[in-house]
């Protein structure tokens, strides 16, 4: 039966409830539905009985009295109730938040943990996952720790849009959003599909920055001269026309010294790739021989990596050794595929043919997509003189001497 709810009745149901053990409810004669539960230990509960959207029955907690007295439970039974009306779950939302913070502490459910996920699902199949990882964890490293259930499309979106590196963060969300819609996919549900709207804040440039002759004459002793690993990958990076991540991958076991030949077993265009190797290059390469404590050089273990760190892990801090490199050249501006299209640009003033060119980058297709269906030729020994020229070429210009003249009569 329904009562008045008052202070006097309220101390009525607590002293019967503890003196017969039994639970006593008072159903408000105001507002329908609204209970306080009243049990011999002396707690005091609000509960709301009403139904929800699709017409069953539900209890939903409100809080303790006396810190919700009897006019705020009536007020919050009303809000309550037409939230539940509305379709909404605030037990499951609670129970949800609950999941999500304990998920949370334990390391799951954030959006590192999905980067883990995605990577051990799908990121493997890619091979350019590693560094697109590392992009977006360097973008939104503030929110890497945070639970996903509670993040918001926002969220990610201003930290984008605040980035100072507006290239960098254009790249992250671009490489970010498949790993959303990856979640978001109604099979998987682990992030809301709100997250995948997100869209880079700036416009995508083709860089088009090649180094000057002044810059790589100030630049390449300092390559030569530094014995950091990172120096030395550049330029080799300068000497072969190769990728940064296919140099800081490179291990013994794809090195022919002998046959002076690098293959590159897995490409960005899917492909292997044999880089011949200009007598600059090969001796770059032999310089970095391991040597036992008597300085002799010794055979290198297959699996190791050229240019790795003094306790042999790969190469990590690029964009910091290369700022170091910039400083002590007095160059700035350019980035590591700056000097791939540097090698490729000189090739072409020098004379070199376009096809040439396009099979020292290694290029899926020389000259179009349908030649290189039909023409599988990769052009190695032309490929070979014109790297040679290319290492002779950089080395007048190290000595102050290499003028660029056309190989093939007028410059193509």
């Amino acid at each position: 039966m329904s009562v008045q709810l008052t202070d006097t009745a309220i101390r009525k149901a607590a002293t019967a409830a503890a003196e017969s053990g039994k639970r006593v409810d008072l159903a408000d004669a105001v507002l329908r539905g609204l209970w306080l539960r009243v049990t011999p230990g002396g707690n005091r509960s609000w509960v709301l009985s009403c139904s929800d959207a699709l017409g069953a029955t539900r209890r939903f907690p409100l809080g303790q009295h006396p810190a919700i007295g009897i006019a705020e439970a009536r007020d919050a039974a009303r809000t309550m109730r037409e939230t539940v009306r509305k379709g909404a779950d605030p037990i499951a939302d609670a129970r949800r938040k609950r999941i999500i913070g304990k998920q949370a502490r334990e390391g799951v459910g954030t959006l590192a943990a999905l980067l883990e996920l995605y990577a051990d699902k799908e990121g493997g199949k890619r091979k350019t996952w590693p560094e697109c990882r590392r992009m977006i964890e360097h973008v939104f490293a503030k929110h890497l720790a945070k639970p996903l259930g509670m993040m918001k499309a926002g969220d990610l979106q201003m930290a984008a849009d605040a980035h100072k590196a507006q290239q960098s963060a254009a790249a992250a969300v671009r490489y970010l959003r498949p790993v959303l819609k990856w979640a978001a996919h109604p099979g998987r549900g682990y992030v809301a599909s709100e997250l995948t709207i997100i869209t880079p804040p700036a416009t995508v440039r083709r860089r088009k920055r090649v180094l000057l002759r002044e810059e790589l004459a100030a630049l390449l002793p300092v390559l030569e001269a530094s014995s950091r690993p990172y120096a030395a990958a550049m330029r080799l990076m300068l000497l072969t026309l190769a990728r940064r991540e296919e140099v800081a991958a490179m291990c013994w076991r794809s090195v022919d010294l002998e046959a002076r030949t690098w293959t590159i077993a897995e490409t960005k265009n899917g492909e292997s790739h044999v880089v011949p190797l200009s007598v600059q290059a090969l001796a770059l390469l032999r310089a970095r021989l391991p040597q036992d404590h008597q300085g002799k050089t010794i055979k290198p273990r297959p699996d190791a990596l050229v240019f790795a760190t003094s306790s042999g892990h790969a190469l990590g801090n690029w964009d910091r050794e290369a700022k170091a490199i910039m400083k002590e050249s007095q160059t700035a501006g350019w980035t590591r595929h700056d000097l791939r299209r540097t090698g490729a640009t000189m090739l072409g003033e020098m004379g070199e043919l376009p096809d040439i060119i396009e099979a020292a980058l290694n290029h899926v297709a020389i000259r179009s997509s349908l030649a290189a269906t039909y023409n599988r030729a990769r052009y190695r020994p032309q490929v070979a003189a014109a790297l040679q020229r290319l290492a002779d070429a950089l080395d007048g210009i190290k000595e102050g001497a290499g003028v660029v003249v056309p190989l093939h009569g007028a410059a193509v």
